[in-house]
């Protein structure tokens, strides 16, 4: 049983409202006339069987008293005669007279079989044959003479409870059709307004249209739940109205943050700003005051509600902050300031003359909110109802809080973007000074400084005469030196030419070969100084490069050299290929290698792996910034791998065959 209720329980719930009244108005009624019919037939029954028990004692003690005489003179066939009278009786089975001593006297069965009689008794119960039996004492002047048995079978009884048995199936299906017809039209009453509620959630659910309203039809719980179904559709409605106002107003503030990444004059963004205020708040005009520089004077920037008439009377009016009266002193405070007809303007804080004969400032209803960007104060945000006197709600207030912060950001960026055109035309300006007196000062040092090296070299070549050898050791010295000194100028004056745009390239054919032969033979000294090991790989099939030969040459001077300054043990690798239209060049060394953050920088001018004061190798920063700038010029890239305490290589893309507007 425990099995099969959850599964009857889940048909039943899911039968429609309409069955289920008429289930169980037709169970409730079948069952209470079914308890009511079987407590009827109970009584009835026991009733019955009682009165057949009361019958049955009666006949067996008009039986004995018949039967007294018979007993007393030991009469059997007056006994049996007597007995026989039973026959009248249909339902008797069976009949016994018992003597004193207990002896059967006589008997009578109408089957002519004998009977089963029961031990004598004053008791009256159903034999075992479903028979019911009845015994009583004969008595005879106050002393019993013998005992009567009579038993009777229940076929009327039974019979009794068949004809019940069929009147009640009889009633109950009867009963059950007119309950199942009263049922269907009754249950309506109830199944009726819910299925109506149900068409009218279904109604709002396919459609969305929360102003359809259930139609109530009756004072019950029924009616009280369609009361409340119509009040939660009204709330549903008014929260949806509130969403789709917020939805439109989020919508207008995404279009108005869009608006100001656009490239618009401040004017136009703040026009933007105010015409979506306008969509969003039901205000009738707003205006934005700007805060001149120097913070003492507010000037209108943009408006919007106004006629061209009244907007004339902001044109070029400047109003100081200590004359502004509620303008300012939102200003000053940082705080907004609503006034409406019933909060009205305080005469303190009205405008001044000439400023208050300004016609279209006139209103009661006005709010000022103070434009605050970065934690800067900007300017004014005002709105007004003049036309409608409405006053200024307190959500309304927040809306315009947040337009004013948009218009805030508008007005600061335009005076950032001032200020960084201003400070970016000052810059420009201080690094062509900067160009201009760094190639002035190199060519004022390269002068001096070649002449110093051509007299070194006269003295060395003994032209004013032989010339000790202490003092030869000193002027190869200075020429050492000096030409180092001649090449850091040289790096600096080709910065200044390429910041000043004045470095151009030199287009000619070219041998790569040579160039490399020209730099090994150049840096040979330097490598047998310091006992390292050079290794040069060229492809056989180089073509013939188009470009500045003496600027590739510089560019390839300097990686080599870097490689040569920075390791101390071990080889440099130069390869040269060629693919695709390019020369491949690599410079790899076995020195300490660049840390990954120092490989992002030294492309930059001035910048050394080692910028201590107590750096052990030379130089200006320059060389690898030069190089990078020549490369880029002749439509080329150069980068770096390098892992430190493994050494470095440095790769070059160069274009075989460099066009006119490459090097432009």
């Amino acid at each position: 049983m425990s099995d099969s209720s959850p599964g009857l329980r889940r048909l039943f719930r899911d039968v429609s409202i309409k069955r289920k009244l008429t289930l169980i108005t037709m169970v409730t009624s079948s069952v209470t006339l079914l308890l009511a019919g079987a407590a009827y037939v109970t009584y009835d029954l026991i009733t019955f069987r009682q009165a057949m028990s009361r019958d049955l004692t009666i006949l067996a003690d008009i039986i004995g008293n018949n039967s007294t005489a018979a007993l007393a003179f030991d009469d059997q066939q007056a006994g049996s005669a007597t007995l026989a009278s039973l026959r009248a009786q249909e339902h008797i089975a069976s009949a016994c007279l018992y003597g004193k001593e207990g002896r059967l006297f006589a008997a009578y069965s109408p089957g002519g079989r004998p009977p089963r009689p029961l031990p004598p008794g004053d008791a009256c119960r159903r034999s075992d044959r479903g028979h019911l039996a009845v015994s009583r004492p004969i008595v005879f002047d106050g002393e019993p003479i013998g005992t009567i048995y009579i038993s009777s079978d229940l076929g009327e009884f039974y019979g009794r409870l068949r004809r019940y048995a069929s009147i009640g199936v009889l009633v109950i299906l009867a009963s059950s059709l007119v309950g199942w017809v009263l049922s269907v039209q009754l249950q309506r009453v109830i199944s009726r307004p819910i299925l109506h509620l149900v068409q009218a959630a279904k109604a709002v659910s396919d459609r969305t249209d929360y102003s359809v309203r259930a139609v109530k039809q009756s004072g019950d719980e029924v009616g009280l739940l369609v009361d409340g179904f119509n009040e939660m559709l009204a709330q549903i409605e008014k929260r949806d109205a509130a969403l789709t106002r917020m939805s439109n107003n989020l919508n207008q503030l995404y279009r108005l943050s869009t608006t100001m990444q656009e490239p618009l004059s401040l004017r136009d963004q703040l026009t933007r700003v105010l015409e979506a205020a306008r969509q969003v708040v039901a205000v009738d005009r707003f205006y934005i005051w700007a805060v001149l520089p120097g913070e003492t004077r507010l000037a209108a920037l943009a408006g919007a509600g106004f006629s061209e008439e009244e907007w004339k009377d902001f044109d070029r009016v400047e109003i100081p902050l200590v004359e502004a009266g509620a303008m300012g002193k939102a200003y000053g405070d940082g705080a907004p300031l609503v006034f409406t007809e019933a909060t009205p303007l305080p005469s303190e804080l009205r405008l001044r003359p000439p400023y208050s004969e300004i016609r279209a400032i006139r209103t009661k209803s006005f709010i000022v909110l103070p434009m605050i960007a970065r934690g800067r104060r900007v300017g004014l945000f005002t709105a007004d109802n003049k036309w409608s006197r409405q006053p200024i709600l307190p959500q309304t207030v927040d809306l315009l809080q947040i337009f004013a912060s948009h218009a805030a950001v508008a007005v600061e960026n335009a005076r950032l973007f001032r200020e960084i055109e201003e400070k970016g035309h000052q810059l420009e300006v201080a690094s062509k000074h900067k160009s201009q007196f760094l190639a002035n000062m190199s060519h004022e040092l390269r002068t001096p400084l070649n002449a110093i090296l051509g007299y070194t070299e006269l003295i060395l070549d003994n032209i004013y005469g032989e010339v000790s050898a202490k003092i030869r050791d000193v002027l190869e010295r200075v020429q050492k030196s000096g030409r180092h000194l001649l090449g850091l100028i040289n790096d600096v004056l080709d910065l200044s030419k390429i910041e000043a745009g004045q470095l151009t390239v030199s287009l000619n054919d070219y041998s790569f070969k040579e160039v490399v032969n020209a730099v090994v033979t150049a840096v040979e000294p330097l490598v047998a100084e310091k006992k390292l090991r050079l290794s040069v790989s060229l492809a056989q099939d180089l073509p013939v490069g188009r470009g500045d030969e003496r600027r590739i040459m510089q560019v390839l001077l300097n990686l080599v050299g870097n490689a040569i300054k920075f390791t101390d043990a071990g080889e440099i690798t130069v390869r040269v290929t060629s693919a695709n239209g390019a020369f491949l060049v690599s410079v790899a060394d076995t020195g300490p290698g660049i840390s990954e953050a120092d490989q992002q920088k030294i492309f930059e001018e001035f910048h050394q792996v080692d910028s201590s004061a107590t750096r052990t190798k030379g130089g200006t920063g320059l060389g690898l910034a030069i190089a990078k700038r020549i490369i880029e010029m002749h439509g080329g890239r150069i980068k770096v791998e390098s892992t430190p305490g493994k050494g470095s290589t440095f790769s070059v893309m160069l274009p075989t065959r460099v066009a006119v507007s490459e090097t432009s």
